[in-house]
């Protein structure tokens, strides 16, 4: 901050007009002898979109000084303030302001008694710097005296940092780089968690150089034990970048987070990570990430203060991409680290897939267009099914307009191919012609206020079934269900002034199946579920909804729906709700969430809960506080969440003072 203060105060005397020229403008206007210039009344003097004003200026056009001895006002670029007299030398970009305030960047607040520049070295006398107006007067930096050296070092003496005018901080003597990064110790977390009552973590900032940098953290629970953390960052040359993170941990006491827990309890615990993204070939991008923890529970015993404790698995990959205007080629080695399962054993790895793309083109000189995937994988399980599956998918689609009516005529012809690779090798494919044709016509209707559009469509999807038992099952991709199903849908578009817009889609279907299919779930029936989706933003009210209805059975199959709208100019409410019939009582789902928002002056409140109807608890529970002073805001959270697996819960508050972009966080936890 003291850096942003010294330069942001410099830039009052800094009236450098190079070669510009210099228009002199004043009620009169006496030259004397030695090139000696006086200008007095209503004094403005400009050199491109810089101004000084003032009563009365004495220039020195041969050593091109002006004297300023009377108060004056300037305004540059990045400055604009006042001071009691001054002078400043154009040509060597150097001279001295006495009693000066003003305003840096539109932003920061300046003010002082003494600034001088000598070449690339400013001195000043009791400056001052804040990022809010001195009559408010929240808080302040103030030092005695000090120097400064562009790009080198600030030297102040006698700092003192007050906050609604009480002094914090004081020391005799500070000195801070004058460059963008510099070494030295980063804000620290002082706290409590899940387990510890006391967690001190101490993050240290070393530069190595102008592409590469350090930052080592002391990490100290006193229930836990103690670690340190390593972060190495580097950037390349051709845009690579390289980030490494290493985290070393060694638990000691009763390690009572073990409890119930299958495996034994671990002395030594580590998580290594690393990201790099570089481009060595022409067109060609290569990232590469690696994420590796010692154990499945590190994240939920290390990070418990957020939701990152959740974490399910960790990826690493090595992928490689080349798109051009024809194709895109991929090629990515992924390893699943499944964090859920006691081992890893059973888990689905890609290694590697290769994925070819040709995209959209023209067929000849037809009205076809066609496009070409084909997605090859590797599939390797240490235990369970292991091997290869090219999938490869040709599209052709045709668009014709009859009149008003456009139809479009689809088919993706598919062939997949496998092979066994465990035990004894077995070859198996599958072929599919799917094909889907759809009409579809608009109707446009322009009014005062508003435009109205309405879209029939109609559609027909055929899909063959054939028997898939016998084929590997990788993922999703190895089962298609079938289809026979017809659909017709309405969408009505209304488009209001200032982007307001309500966008409604009503559809229904019918199967010639005995069933029919919502994702993965399948329904017994001919008549598909009624559809309704609502999409709509109108002055301080929007909703967001989708929902199928059984028509034979009378009930909801499935909704997503959230609601907003205003209590009071200043309270808006809203409620979501999600229920999922599923296709038995395990695969159900029911959740509501309430959640208001308050925004009053520089203050504001955000509150939610959410509930899980299906079980009967309250899943989690929120809310925040904000007061924003402009120059500087205080923050306050609340977070509960409860996790029905593990049966625990954790109670998370945040108390946030932001100053400066520079954010101070106190959290506590509990269980």
């Amino acid at each position: 901050m003291e850096r942003v203060l010294i330069i942001a105060i410099l830039l009052l005397i800094t009236l450098s007009f190079g070669q510009e020229k210099v228009i002199i403008e004043s009620d009169k206007l006496e030259r004397e002898k030695n090139n000696i210039v006086i200008a007095e009344g209503n004094v403005v003097i400009t050199s491109g979109d810089k101004v000084l004003k003032s009563e009365k200026v004495i220039y020195d056009s041969e050593k091109k000084i002006a004297t300023v001895p009377v108060k004056f006002y300037i305004k540059t670029n990045t400055f604009e303030g006042t001071g009691s007299h001054g002078w400043y030398d154009f040509e060597n970009d150097s001279g001295e302001v006495f009693d000066y305030q003003g305003k840096v960047d539109n932003q920061y607040y300046v003010r002082g008694y003494y600034l001088k520049r000598e070449k690339d070295v400013y001195y000043f006398k009791d400056g001052e710097f804040s990022g809010c107006p001195f009559d408010q007067y929240d808080w302040n930096i103030k030092a005695k005296s000090g120097s400064l050296k562009e790009n080198d070092q600030l030297k102040a003496y006698n700092m003192s940092f007050r906050f609604c005018r009480l002094p914090i901080f004081y020391t005799p003597y500070f000195s801070y780089p004058t460059t963008d990064r510099k070494t030295g110790f980063l804000d620290p977390m002082i706290g409590q968690d899940t387990y510890n009552p006391f967690v001190y973590r101490q993050p240290f900032f070393y530069v190595i150089n102008d592409s590469s940098d350090i930052t080592f953290t002391t990490d100290y629970r006193n229930k836990q034990g103690f670690g340190t953390s390593l972060e190495y960052r580097r950037v390349f040359e051709k845009g690579i970048n390289f980030k490494t993170n290493i985290d070393l941990f060694r638990e000691s006491g009763k390690k009572d987070w073990w409890q119930n827990r299958p495996e034994s309890p671990k002395t030594f615990r580590y998580r290594f990570s690393l990201e790099t993204n570089y481009s060595p070939f022409y067109n060609w991008q290569f990232f590469t990430k690696a994420d590796i923890p010692s154990d499945r529970y590190f994240f939920e015993d290390f990070y418990n203060y957020s939701r990152l404790k959740y974490t399910a698995f960790t990826r690493s990959y090595i992928f490689g991409r080349t798109n051009t205007d024809k194709y895109l080629l991929e090629l990515n080695f992924n390893y699943l680290y499944d964090l859920t399962t006691p081992n890893n054993k059973a888990t689905l790895q890609r290694l590697p897939q290769l994925r070819f793309y040709w995209k959209e083109s023209k067929l000849f000189d037809l009205p076809f267009y066609f496009d070409y995937l084909s997605d090859n994988n590797y599939f390797f399980r240490e235990e369970g099914t292991t091997g290869l599956r090219s999938d490869n998918i040709f599209r052709v689609i045709n668009y014709n307009y009859f009149g008003k009516i456009l139809n479009s005529f689809e088919t993706t012809p598919r062939l997949t191919l496998y092979l066994n690779t465990k035990g004894n090798n077995t070859f198996d494919s599958r072929f599919l012609i799917p094909f889907k044709n759809t009409t579809q016509t608009t109707f446009f209707r322009p009014y005062k206020n508003f435009s109205h559009i309405i879209i029939p469509k109609i559609s027909f999807e055929y899909i063959s079934k054939i028997n898939q038992s016998s084929l590997p099952y990788y993922d999703r991709s190895d089962r298609i269900n079938e289809k026979e199903d017809i659909d017709f849908s309405l969408f009505n578009i209304f488009n209001f002034k200032n982007n307001n817009f309500l966008r409604w889609e009503i559809s229904q279907g019918y199967t010639f199946l005995n069933h029919y299919y919502i994702g993965e779930n399948m329904y017994n029936s001919h008549i598909k579920p009624f559809k309704s989706s609502i999409y709509l933003n109108i002055g301080k009210y929007s909703a967001d909804s989708i929902l199928y209805y059984d028509m034979e059975k009378k009930n909801l199959i499935r909704t997503i729906s959230s609601f907003s709208a205003p209590i009071r100019d200043n309270i808006i409410y809203s409620v979501a709700y999600t229920y999922d019939r599923g296709t038995s009582t395990e695969d159900s789902q029911k959740q509501i969430s309430n959640s208001i928002f308050v925004n009053y002056k520089n203050y504001s409140f955000r509150a939610s809960i959410l509930n899980n109807l299906k079980y009967g608890y309250v899943q989690n529970k929120s809310l925040a506080f904000d007061w924003n002073r402009g120059c500087w805001s205080l923050s306050f959270s609340y977070w509960e969440d409860y996790n029905i697996t593990t049966q625990k819960r954790y109670k998370n508050i945040f108390i946030i003072i932001n100053i400066l972009d520079m954010r101070y966080r106190v959290p506590f936890v509990r269980n």
